[in-house]
């Protein structure tokens, strides 16, 4: 049986159909990613909607410098590309990859409920002795370990 009555792909069609594959292919690269410094988080937060970065990321954004709005420190930092963000990627082919960048600062110095280990001597066994006595300790109480070289 031969099959005759196939729908001929027209310039509209394999438009339409290319214009939800590309899409869809851009809006899958939206991300959101967190690093926790161990800190109490402020009240004050700093962002930074358009940070640039070139080349789908491959060269990194430059050092956003926020000593001054957080003298304690930083809590927080969410590193995100929008779909906004994400157009604009697309529309430049990534030469030009913007990403939405959030600090939060703390409001006070890190918790060290873990305790402090001190490393006896500066050879290496010494101090993988202390790595692995503060992983311990971190992994049993569940707090922040401070080793000290």
């Amino acid at each position: 049986m031969v099959l005759t009555n196939f729908l001929p792909i027209t310039d509209m069609r394999l438009l339409r159909i290319t214009s939800l594959a590309l899409a869809a292919l851009a809006s899958s690269g939206c991300y959101h990613a967190v690093v926790e410094t161990g800190r109490p988080a402020g009240g004050t937060i700093v962002s930074r909607p358009w940070t640039p970065t070139f080349l789908w990321g491959l060269v990194a954004a430059p050092e956003i410098n926020v000593a001054s709005q957080c003298p304690r420190g930083i809590a927080k930092v969410e590193t995100q590309m929008s779909f906004v963000n994400g157009l604009a990627s697309f529309v430049t082919l990534g030469v030009y990859t913007p990403r939405t960048v959030t600090v939060t600062c703390a409001s006070g110095s890190a918790s060290t409920g873990g305790g402090t280990i001190e490393v006896a001597g500066t050879d290496l066994q010494a101090r993988l002795t202390a790595m692995n006595a503060a992983t311990a300790t971190a992994v049993r109480t569940g707090e922040p370990v401070f080793v000290q070289f």
